[in-house]
C-alpha cells in the first residue's frame, strides 16, 4: 500500500471516530443543555488549554534539544520544536505511534545529527518518560486511593493492564538500549528483509552503515548513564511534559464553572487514563481515548459537561498537533517542491 493511501486511510479513521463520538455526545445529550454548557466555558479556559498544549510541545522537543547538545550537537530550538512538532503529528496519524520517531529522525538527520544519537536520544526521552508516567501514576493511585476506586469502579482493569503493556515497551526499549546483539539482531532482521522486497541493494554496505549507526547509540546512551545530572535534567523535562498533559482537564474543570474536586485529583485521574489508553494501537490511540475520558471522568464532570469537555480536551491533546503538524509538514514540502 502506498504511503499516500495509507496516510489518507488514517485520516479518514480520525474522521470516522470524530463521527461517531459526536453522534454518541449528540443523541445522549439535550442540544439545549450542550449549548448551555459551551457558552459557560470561559474563553480564558481555552488560552490556558492552549499554554499547556504549546508547554507539552516545548518539554518534548526540549528532551531531545538538551541530550544532543550534552552530545556536542548545538541545535537551535527552533530547529528542535520542528522536529518535535513533525514527530508528534506522525505519531499521531500513524497506527500504534510507529512514524513518529523515524520522521523526527529524518528531520535531525537534516541538522546533521546521525541518526545513532537521535534514535538514542528519542529512545531515553521514551524511557523516562514512561517510566515518569508509571511511578507519579503509582504514587498518585496510593495517595488517592479512595478517590480511584471510587471514579474507576468496574474499569481499574484498563489501568493494570496499561501498566502491563507499559512496563513491557519500556522493557523492550530499555533492552535495545543497553544490548548491542539485541539491535544487531534487529539490523540483521531489517536487512535481510529489505534484501528479500529487493529494498536492500547492499547488504554488506547497510549492515557497515547501521552497525556504525548502533556504535553511536549504544555509547551515548551509556553517557547518559555515566551523568546522573544529565538523566535528572531529562526526569525533570519529562516531569513537566507529564504536568502540562495532565493541567488540560484541570483547566476545562475550571472554565465550565464547576468546583468541589481537587486539581490533584483530577491529574490523578488523568494520569491513570492516559495509562490505560495510551498502548491501544489505533492511530492517536482513537477510540480509547474519547471512550476513557468519558468512563473516567463521568463522575467528575456532570450531564452535558462532560461531553463539551471531551471535544475540547481531544481537540487540545490531540487534533491541534494533527492541524498544527499538516500545516508545518505541508509548508515544508511545497518549500522543497520550489527549490527543486
Amino acid at each position: 500500500m502506498k504511503a499516500g493511501t495509507r496516510k489518507l486511510l488514517n485520516f479518514l479513521f480520525l474522521l470516522l471516530t470524530l463521527g461517531i463520538v459526536l453522534y454518541i455526545g449528540l443523541s445522549g445529550n439535550e442540544l439545549g443543555d450542550l449549548v448551555e454548557a459551551l457558552r459557560g466555558f470561559s474563553p480564558v479556559g481555552f488560552v490556558a488549554c492552549f499554554v499547556c498544549w504549546f508547554v507539552y510541545l516545548l518539554a518534548d522537543a526540549l528532551s531531545v534539544h538538551c541530550y544532543l547538545h550534552r552530545q556536542g550537537y548545538k541545535l537551535r530550538l527552533i530547529d528542535s520544536l520542528h522536529a518535535a512538532i513533525v514527530g508528534l503529528y506522525y505519531c499521531n496519524i500513524t497506527p500504534g505511534a510507529s512514524g513518529g520517531q523515524p520522521m523526527e529522525m529524518y528531520e535531525l538527520s537534516k541538522k546533521k545529527v546521525p541518526i545513532g544519537y537521535s534514535g538514542s536520544a528519542l529512545a531515553i526521552k521514551f524511557i523516562v518518560f514512561q517510566g515518569v508516567l508509571l511511578i507519579v501514576g503509582a504514587v498518585l493511585w496510593f495517595a488517592h486511593r479512595s478517590f480511584v476506586a471510587e471514579h474507576t469502579e468496574g474499569i481499574r482493569w484498563m489501568v493494570l493492564l496499561g501498566y502491563v503493556v507499559n512496563c513491557f515497551s519500556i522493557s523492550g526499549v530499555v533492552l535495545m538500549a543497553i544490548s548491542r546483539r539485541a539491535v544487531m539482531w534487529v539490523i540483521n532482521k531489517c536487512i535481510a528483509i529489505g534484501v528479500k522486497l529487493r529494498i536492500c541493494k547492499d547488504p554488506d554496505a547497510s549492515r557497515e552503515k547501521w552497525t556504525n549507526h548502533c556504535s553511536n547509540f549504544l555509547d551515548s546512551f551509556r553517557s547518559l548513564m555515566r551523568h546522573p545530572v544529565d538523566l535528572l535534567v531529562q526526569i525533570l523535562i519529562a516531569l513537566l511534559q507529564l504536568l502540562a498533559l495532565m493541567m488540560v482537564p484541570v483547566c476545562l474543570y475550571h472554565a465550565l464553572g464547576l468546583s468541589g474536586i481537587a486539581v490533584i485529583e483530577i491529574i490523578t485521574v488523568g494520569v491513570l487514563l492516559y495509562i490505560s489508553a495510551s498502548y491501544t494501537p489505533l492511530p492517536g490511540a482513537s477510540g480509547a481515548q474519547e471512550g476513557g475520558f468519558a468512563l473516567f471522568f463521568s463522575g467528575i464532570f456532570p450531564d452535558a459537561t462532560l461531553f463539551v469537555a471531551l471535544l475540547i480536551w481531544r481537540f487540545f491533546t490531540y487534533y491541534l498537533t494533527i492541524i498544527v503538524g499538516a500545516v508545518v509538514t505541508t509548508v515544508e514540502n511545497v518549500r522543497g517542491m520550489i527549490k527543486k
